[in-house]
């Protein structure tokens, strides 16, 4: 079964440009990424964003715990728990990923709803043939861990390369994150 811990470097990678040191523990890499994972790009449409967590989905998280909306100096101070628990809880079992057989694949769906929220789960849905409707249940994980896991995978990776030429298309002024977006889907590997 796939496993979050795994995912974790490389997101912390493509939010910040900051990669695991040999024997560093992801909360200590997490520590140095936030040094430099702030960002609040007017173009950007997901606003102020720290390492990849938006004020937006950090104060989703806070009302779901019973918090105090964040602001976005609270969310510059983000500490790695609640930035783990964030990506567990409204991303990683949002697909259900531990129950996914492949690594890989969980891998980039979880990436892709994280990128892309509930069209990261949507997409996926209708290529597999079962109803989307942005919520995993048993018909979807089913589909996910009955296909061939390779090739799901490569087709999950050609899926969410058309997905970013699309938004360019519809939106021209997003094309500035055109090769970074797939630079990051380029980067996610099979392995098995």
């Amino acid at each position: 079964m796939a496993n979050i811990e795994k995912l974790v470097p490389f997101i912390i990678k493509w939010e910040t440009g900051t990669t695991q040191k040999r024997g560093e523990t992801a909360e200590q890499l997490f520590e140095r990424a936030r040094k430099k994972g702030f960002a609040n790009d007017p173009m950007d449409l997901g606003g102020a964003t720290q390492t990849g967590v938006t004020l937006a989905t950090y104060k989703t998280y806070c009302r779901k715990h019973g918090q105090k909306d964040p602001t976005v100096d609270d969310l510059k101070i983000i500490p790695y728990q609640t930035w783990l628990a964030i990506l567990k809880e409204l991303y990683w079992d949002r697909w259900k990923a531990d129950q996914i057989d492949s690594q890989s694949v969980a891998n980039i769906l979880v990436d892709f709803v994280w990128a892309s929220g509930a069209t990261g789960i949507k997409k996926p849905q209708q290529m597999l043939g079962v109803v989307p409707d942005g919520v995993v249940g048993p018909k979807t994980l089913a589909a996910v861990n009955s296909y061939g896991p390779t090739t799901l995978f490569y087709r999950l990776k050609a899926l969410r390369i058309k997905y970013v030429e699309d938004i360019v298309k519809s939106r021209p002024s997003q094309k500035k994150w055109l090769k970074g977006w797939k630079n990051r889907i380029n980067d996610i590997q099979f392995n098995g």
